[in-house]
C-alpha cells in the first residue's frame, strides 16, 4: 500500500469510526496532539472511538501532501471536520501532520499533530 493509500485509508477509518482498522494503521507507540495542547496514545485515541466519546461525522480532505522517504514519511491534511465530541457538536477546519513509518511493511501513523487550519489566501 502506498503512503497516499495509506493515508486515505486512515481518512475513512476515522469517519467509519472502524476501531480494527485505525488499530492496524496506528503505531504501537503512537503519540498524538491535540488542538488543545492534550497529548494522547494510540489506546487513548482507539478508546475514544471504541465508547463512543468521539465520533466524526464529517471529515472532508481540502488539500493533501504526501511525502515519502525511504522507510518513514510525512502526510499534511487540511480538512473540514464535524464530529460528536463527549456529546457535544464540533465543526473545525483542522490541520492533520502525521509521520509515518513502514513497520511489519505496512505503513503506520507514529506521531500526529491536529491543529486549527489557517484561512486559505
Amino acid at each position: 500500500m502506498s503512503l497516499l493509500a495509506a493515508e486515505r485509508a486512515l481518512q475513512a477509518a476515522q469517519r467509519a469510526g472502524d476501531v480494527d482498522a485505525l488499530d492496524a494503521l496506528l503505531h504501537p507507540r503512537c503519540v498524538g496532539a491535540g488542538p488543545d495542547g492534550s497529548v494522547f496514545s494510540k489506546e487513548d485515541d482507539l478508546e475514544s472511538y471504541r465508547s463512543g466519546l468521539l465520533q466524526i461525522t464529517r471529515l472532508e480532505e481540502e488539500s493533501l501532501d504526501v511525502q515519502e522517504h525511504g522507510p518513514s514519511g510525512a502526510t499534511r491534511l487540511v480538512a473540514a471536520v464535524e464530529a460528536i465530541q463527549g456529546g457535544t457538536a464540533v465543526s473545525a477546519r483542522l490541520t492533520y501532520t502525521r509521520l509515518w513509518v513502514r513497520a511489519d511493511e505496512r505503513w503506520q501513523v507514529l506521531a500526529a499533530t491536529l491543529v486549527p487550519a489557517a484561512e486559505p489566501v
